[in-house]
């Protein structure tokens, strides 16, 4: 495609995310247009990796699902909860979902949707970071639930890196990333997938600085591959007892699960 024809293409794409409430970004006109036009310093960005393949759900993807509250998909209820907390909210979309997101006609307020090719989660979050001159960034996965909407207020912390702690249930051994944690809350370790590991909570949610991102490597599965390295490297790593239930709603069990425990 020549570049008039991408530029019009592009265009056509802006006014028909916008009439849906949508910023799409183009990774060959953001760094010219759009970070230039940020104010100032931003504090607090919010990161929702949103571009896996859907494998699981058979090409559906996890976050259109609905989330049983107000109507909401499962990613426009994290939006619509972090917007109190979030300086900005930057959404990385496989392209192959734009479409399907556009049509869908979500309400993502003022979050900006950045179409990425990625292999990983990190990968994406990685590729996600370049486009804020944040701070600090809090990782929501996208198809997840946060049961208290108190759970939103981890983005204020301010260790090198602040993990949101749920109490794990017991069908959620092996599935989560379980973390141990003394009396004031200093993580000790961090232990991913084990059906073997006890340790009383799990991690659901992440915010850092920019020293972290230097534990982060664009071939880990997920960023809580990170975890272990940054204590190896004495960075300051606290987690944080939030209230409610954590759900991951990533396999049909899963979400399934999640939706029993909903009046609906």
């Amino acid at each position: 495609m020549n570049s008039a024809l991408r530029t019009l293409s592009i265009s056509n794409r802006k006014i028909l995310s916008s009439q849906l409430e949508v910023s799409i970004e183009y990774d060959d006109i953001l760094l010219d247009a759009n970070l230039k036009s940020l104010n100032n310093w931003i504090m607090n960005s919010v990161l929702i990796p949103a571009s896996g393949s859907a494998q699981r759900m058979r090409g559906l993807p996890k976050f259109l699902l609905p989330s049983g509250k107000m109507d909401l998909s499962l990613i426009e209820l994290h939006v619509s909860n972090v917007l109190d907390y979030a300086d900005e909210i930057l959404i990385g979309l496989n392209p192959i979902f734009l479409d399907i997101v556009l049509n869908a006609k979500l309400n993502l307020h003022n979050a900006r949707v950045i179409p990425l090719e990625t292999k990983s989660m990190t990968e994406t979050v990685l590729k996600l970071i370049p486009y804020s001159s944040g701070t600090r960034f809090t990782i929501i996965m996208p198809d997840t639930v946060f049961e208290s909407n108190q759970s939103y207020k981890f983005s204020k912390l301010s260790s090198d890196l602040d993990l949101s702690l749920w109490k794990i249930r017991s069908d959620q051994y092996g599935k989560l990333g379980q973390v141990s944690v003394d009396a004031d809350g200093k993580v000790l370790d961090c232990v991913d997938k084990n059906p073997d590991c006890r340790y009383e909570f799990s991690w659901g949610a992440m915010t850092f600085n920019r020293k972290f991102l230097d534990h982060l490597d664009i071939d880990f599965p997920h960023v809580g591959y990170g975890i272990v390295s940054a204590l190896k490297a004495n960075l300051s790593v606290n987690g944080v007892i939030l209230p409610g239930r954590y759900w991951d709603c990533g396999t049909p069990t899963e979400y399934i699960r999640y939706l029993k425990t909903m009046d609906i």
